[in-house]
């Protein structure tokens, strides 16, 4: 066998206080192999991930040993280890638009003068428009800018890219160009470690696969063995809920409906989203919004909710209101917005307890009290999780956070724009259980957004397709 392109031995990461979140790490990735670590949020698999690259947040403290082409460091050498970045190491980062400049054009953040015609070509090869390379990040959707990042990785001459979470938000089509271009990699002698809550990532990549829980590994083997005989009973539970095996939703909606929307019609420049779209939201029904990256999703999202002018058509609320014409509609609190990413959706740097209690001024006394802990539960949420600031918690975690904070108003509609993207199979189907079942006890409207057609095929009683 030859030799490894990077090995990693007992990586240990304890907290301040001491407490073990990582516990004796170890795997081995081949040149053209891949390792790909699953686990739920909150896993540990992403602290994995960090250490190799040395970009564990502070107050974080790891050990153990990293060994590159056979050359070995010290994983608590943190200044060792950047110097490795581009040469051995190359990231593709979890959070889209939290890595990318919002000042800076696309084109510039992923390669260098003498890189960009390389940039280009590699752009093109994923589907991304010519016209992106000069666009900045809030012009992207979330598979766009997600693309971007696969791009830029894919320009440098990196021995080994870390993919954290390479297909989160990307619709099934993308799914597959996006595990085809981590191939290619492969194909000219590079390694791929994946942190990924997809197990069609790890089937793509073949390799090795760990299956990681509260810091430790679980059960670790070649690919198709884990998948087709695991060993361990929370790896069978975690194959288990896939969409697919989901029982059929049975629709109890009324008829009466909480939004109306007539020949809606929306442009960007030259470009037509979508053109003469009509749909009624009703009581008690799921509306699934799919199509691929870029088509319009979240432009229909913020058109019903009133945060978008369509170019031409018209919105009623349940009161007959339309948002687009009033200020401020009496009923916007109980129309709102799960955002796809949640980390633009809190204020950096504060307490997420204190940014729920900053509702005080719009939400009945006594709710934090009286209805947050048992949202919080429900959620199967640790408590202590609202005493960190928003980069403190994992992307999943705080997805399901801000979902306890949308559930607050109590909202008729509710649109979710890709409300599990960011949650492990376990996770996403307790969280779409909970949005099925809140839709039948309160009666909201729920709408979703999504890439994931068997997800769609799951839950939603109607299903509109844009694109």
């Amino acid at each position: 066998m030859s030799h490894p392109v990077l090995r990693v031995s007992d990586m240990s990461v304890k907290d301040r206080s001491g407490t073990l979140l990582v516990d004796r790490v170890s795997f081995s990735v081949q040149r053209g192999g891949a390792f790909v670590i699953i686990g739920e949020t909150g896993s540990g698999k992403s602290l994995v991930a960090q250490s190799v690259l040395g970009l564990l947040p502070a107050g974080l403290v790891v050990s153990g040993r990293i060994e590159f082409d056979g050359e070995v460091v010290d994983l608590a050498d943190r200044t060792a280890l950047r110097r490795h970045w581009t040469h051995h190491l190359a990231l593709i980062p979890q959070e889209p638009r939290s890595a990318l400049d919002p000042t800076m054009r696309v084109l510039p953040q992923i390669a260098g003068l003498g890189q960009q015609h390389r940039a280009r070509a590699t752009m093109s090869s994923l589907s991304l428009h010519p016209a992106v390379e000069r666009q900045y990040p809030f012009m992207l959707s979330g598979g766009m800018a997600q693309r971007v990042l696969v791009a830029g990785a894919l320009t440098t001459d990196a021995r080994v890219v870390i993919a954290d979470e390479p297909t989160k938000g990307l619709d099934d089509d993308r799914v597959e160009e996006a595990v085809s271009r981590l191939r290619q990699i492969q194909e000219h002698g590079r390694a791929v470690f994946a942190i990924t809550h997809d197990i069609r990532v790890a089937q793509g990549l073949g390799g090795q696969l760990a299956v990681m829980r509260e810091g430790r590994v679980l059960e670790q083997g070649p690919v198709d063995s884990v998948v087709s005989a695991p060993h361990h009973a929370y790896t069978r539970a975690w194959l288990g809920a896939d969409p697919d095996r989901w029982h059929a939703r049975k629709a109890s909606g009324s008829a009466e409906p909480v939004l109306e929307a007539d020949n809606l019609s929306y442009r960007i420049g030259s470009r037509t989203l979508f053109h003469d779209l009509s749909l009624d939201l009703c009581q008690g029904c799921i509306t699934a919004v799919t199509g691929p990256s870029g088509s319009g999703k979240t432009m229909l999202c913020n058109v019903l909710l009133g945060l978008a002018r369509p170019s031409a058509g018209t919105v009623r609320w349940k009161d007959g209101t339309d948002p687009h014409l009033v200020r401020r509609p009496p009923l916007r609190s109980r129309y709102q917005k799960l955002h796809q990413d949640p980390a633009s959706a809190f204020v950096p740097g504060r307490v997420l307890r204190r940014q729920f209690a900053d509702l005080r001024s719009v939400l009945p006394p006594g709710y934090m009290e009286r209805d947050l802990p048992s949202l919080i539960e429900r959620l199967e949420l640790d408590a202590a999780l609202l005493d960190r600031r928003p980069d403190e918690v994992s992307g999943g975690q705080l997805q399901r956070i801000a979902i306890a904070r949308v559930l607050l108003f109590d909202p008729l509609c509710l649109v979710a724009d890709e409300p599990t993207s960011r949650l492990d199979p376990l996770i996403q189907r307790d969280v779409m259980a909970l949005l099925r079942k809140l839709v039948d006890e309160r009666g909201m409207s729920l709408v979703l957004t999504s890439h994931d057609r068997r997800l769609m095929r799951a839950v939603a009683d109607d299903v509109v397709r844009l694109g």
